[in-house]
């Protein structure tokens, strides 16, 4: 009887409040212009870290409300964003005995300025001198410049550098500075570069003995464990590649203020003080220092190493205004949910709520939607949205009514899955075999297998869509074809089925991460699919990611089902080189070929992004043949439409992948260009 009442008074209260809730959404869509867009989406709503998104939809709603200082456009090209502007350029310095030395050696370079201006010949764009320092500055960072212009006064003998690692299991940071600030020998310390918390290089002009044996002694005062002082080399002058990014002019935070170099420079200082799992987080790794110069028009960057790949740090990577970064030195989740900093994209935060967003377009005057997020809705909720035409993008498109929908948009990959080979492995060091495990793959059946939305891969190294992405083409599914590779090799099938050698079958185990449904399912299928070639493939499960990536440190597996992040970057040498390749090195594959590292080494050292896409072409074609991976596909998020909701002008230019961003702001693809001709500036 009570069940019965309950009933009976429930439903109708039920129906009521979602009549109540469908008029709310109704009203607060009629009030919005004809320009907005009404989201909802499953997921609750974001905390809106713009380094750390946590899924899909959060990554491209900071992509509005916050601007990098360059940025990928959607046909993959690299274009301006709070940067117009970028340049490459090298800093070469040296030390003399003292400073007589080092001002007679300006003497001899100014004096080569005359009718023929060699300056101009090697791209010397300055030289000046601090005490026996001598600082010139190239804007050719790859050319020969540097070297004619040291012949010069090679005779003057430029005292050589030495650089030092230091190294100690406890934090180095505050022993380090008291001994700086104390010490008299620290002088000829010129500069200092820390890695981790641990660690750190220095470079030591002229004599060092004196210095080294006191500063070990400073840093194991106080602690039971020695410090460790090991020299890697010694150099006759220190090159520096330099970046320097223009600031555009006119930009400003949503509070109004204007976009300086000072912000972008905190911004990175913060970046390489966390450790999150950053992209390019190499690149910042090889950072040196960071200024804001020329008013807080530029920042100026220089990198301890050549690493032209090092241009993909500042792409796509959210700035932040000093002011909120100084209030919220160590920001953590809940200060980007209590107090949200001012971005300067497209997009600013109007209003936000337990479960509901919106975003206003941050300059009227510009054609651009406003966006209404509704977030935790449930799939009836969903239905009722759509039924009322109170929506007009529902992400993901499987809580949507496909009846109701026009259109159905798919996310670019941000990742994709491979099986990456161990080439030491007694079967699949063999090439042709694992040539035929990649002819016996059958993508279109694994994607059609495993849950949610995937497409494709190529058999490219690099992330699709990019202005050096190179397409390279997968092997094609011939599973007869790969059973005709394995006999020729010595390996044909028994009656049962099974490829065999002369003393055994063919076998190795997979590894795979432990606790995802895509992985587990997808790995069941490659065993079935390999099965049929002839091969016995025995699963194993890595239980966390620290256990994998130890397994994959000690080339403790046969083959392995990994992510591949995408990353703007054209660097593959630590994943390839034979350098790496022994046990701890990140090229756990095991590929090990002269010719391919030398390739690697000259991709790492290619500044110049119009040259990228050949150097690319030339690696693939000497390592892809060696079938050192097999990609399998990408993944995607499916958002839905609804009929003529989103207006025809802002979906119908979509077409495959979309964003946020493509809705937001009108597509202008105008590459930019670094400037690497300066001009030249006459020494005072």
């Amino acid at each position: 009887m009570i069940l019965t009442r309950t009933l009976i008074l429930g439903f109708p209260l039920l129906i009521a409040a979602l009549a109540c809730w469908a008029a709310v959404v109704s009203k607060r869509s009629h009030e919005r212009p004809k320009d907005g867009l009404v989201v909802m989406l499953e997921q609750n709503v974001p905390v809106l870290n713009p380094f750390l998104p946590t899924t899909e939809a959060e990554r491209q709603i900071t992509d509005l409300v916050h601007e990098p200082l360059l940025r990928i456009d959607a046909q993959g090209a690299l274009q301006p964003a709070l940067a117009d502007l970028w340049r490459w350029s090298q800093e070469v310095t040296c030390w003399f005995a003292d400073a007589a030395t080092a001002k007679q050696a300006l003497e001899r370079l100014q004096a080569q300025i005359g009718e023929r201006n060699r300056w101009s010949e090697w791209h010397l764009d300055s030289a000046q001198t601090v005490e026996n320092e001598l600082r010139l500055r190239f804007t050719e960072i790859a050319g020969t410049g540097a070297q004619r212009a040291l012949e010069v006064i090679a005779d003057l003998r430029p005292q050589p550098a030495a650089i030092w690692r230091i190294e100690r299991e406890t934090p180095l940071r505050e022993a380090w500075d008291q001994f700086m600030a104390a010490s008299p020998q620290a002088k000829p310390i010129r500069r200092v570069w820390f890695d981790g918390t641990n660690a750190c290089e220095i470079v030591v002009a002229g004599s060092a003995l004196r210095l080294i044996d006191e500063l070990r002694t400073s840093l194991d005062a106080g602690t039971a464990k020695r410090t460790s002082l090991t020299l890697r080399g010694e150099v006759g002058v220190l090159v520096e590649p330099v970046l320097d990014l223009e600031i555009r002019p006119g930009r400003f935070w949503h509070d109004g203020k204007p976009v300086t170099a000072e912000d972008a420079r905190v911004t990175f200082e913060f970046l390489r003080r966390n450790d999150w799992p950053l992209p390019n987080r190499e690149a910042l790794r090889h950072i040196q220092s960071l200024e804001a110069q020329n008013d807080g028009t530029r920042l100026h960057v220089t990198f301890r190493k050549r690493y032209g790949p090092a241009l993909g740090a500042f792409v796509d990577m959210p700035i932040l205004p000093t002011a909120w970064l100084r209030v919220h030195p160590e920001a953590r989740e809940m200060d980007f949910l209590k107090q949200p900093p001012p971005g300067a994209g497209s997009h600013r935060i109007a209003s936000r709520e337990m479960r509901s967003l919106i975003l206003t377009p941050a300059q009227q005057e510009k054609e651009a939607p406003r966006f209404l997020f509704s977030f935790a809705v449930s799939p009836l909720m969903t239905q009722i949205g759509m039924r009322t035409r109170t929506v007009d993008l529902v992400w993901p498109a499987v809580a949507a009514d496909h009846t109701q929908l026009t259109q159905r948009r798919f996310t670019p990959p941000r990742q994709r899955l491979v099986v990456l080979w161990n080439t030491r492995h007694d079967i699949l060091k063999n090439t042709r075999f694992r040539a035929a495990l990649a002819q016996a793959t059958d993508i279109g059946d694994l994607i059609r297998a495993v849950p949610g939305r995937r497409s494709h891969a190529d058999a490219s190294l690099f992330a699709p869509g990019l202005w050096f992405s190179t397409r390279a083409p997968r092997v094609p599914f011939d599973l007869d074809q790969a059973r005709q590779t394995l006999a020729d090799e010595g390996w044909p099938r028994d009656v049962e089925g099974l490829a065999r050698g002369a003393e055994r079958a063919f076998r190795f185990t997979l590894l795979v991460p432990d606790g995802d449904t895509l992985h587990r399912r997808t790995a069941e299928r490659l065993v079935e699919q390999w099965r049929r070639l002839g091969a016995v493939v025995v699963l194993e499960f890595a239980p966390d990611a620290p256990a994998l990536a130890q397994r994959l440190r000690e080339h403790r597996f046969d083959a392995v089902l990994l992510d591949q992040r995408f990353e703007v970057s054209w660097d593959q040498l630590p994943w390839w080189h034979s350098s790496q390749a022994d046990s701890g090195g990140t090229n756990f594959c095991g590929i090990a070929d002269p010719q391919i590292d030398l390739l690697l080494e000259a991709l790492a050292a290619e500044f110049d992004p119009a040259r990228v896409p050949e150097r690319l072409r030339a690696l693939e074609s000497q390592l892809l043949p060696l079938h050192p991976l097999l990609t399998l596909f990408t993944s995607h998020e499916e958002a839905a439409t609804l009929p003529g909701a989103a207006g025809e002008t802002a979906t119908e230019a979509l077409s495959g992948t979309w964003t946020l961003r493509q809705l937001a702001v009108p597509t202008k693809h105008t590459p930019t260009q670094p400037i690497i001709d300066l001009k030249l500036r006459l020494p005072e």
